[in-house]
């Protein structure tokens, strides 16, 4: 059941334009937790839920549904933003840090050009 409804969100996301949709394993997870940058609280947020998917868009994918920067006692902060494309509970979305994209750009051997990465998290 868990399987049937994860694929129907890739094939979902997929039909939107988005490409290189990856589910991540828990190591991958504890990977992007122990280097993501702590202003990011987007990411961790992303990673904290039970299923997290790593994808691919070009600069052609729509806007951000909320604001992705945030001041917060002077210090900028990188906040989870909703996707409203994930049909499931508590989702969340974050562009990673650098690093964290690297290492995803590696991790799956995304032969990207201009395309950014992206995290979704979301429950069941």
């Amino acid at each position: 059941m868990e399987k049937a409804k994860i694929k129907a969100i890739i094939d979902s996301l997929r039909s939107a334009g988005l490409s290189n949709i990856y589910l991540l394993k828990e190591e991958d997870k504890d990977i992007i937790l122990n280097m993501e940058e702590d202003e990011n609280i987007g990411v961790k947020e992303c990673i904290e839920r039970e299923f997290t998917l790593v994808l691919t868009h070009d600069s052609g994918f729509r806007k951000p549904q909320g604001k992705i920067v945030n001041e917060h006692n002077g210090k900028i902060i990188f906040p989870a933003v909703p996707f409203l494309e994930v049909n499931a509970k508590r989702v969340v979305s974050s562009s990673p840090g650098k690093d964290v994209h690297k290492f995803l750009v590696k991790r799956f051997n995304l032969g990207l050009k201009d395309d950014a990465t992206l995290l979704i998290g979301f429950d069941l």
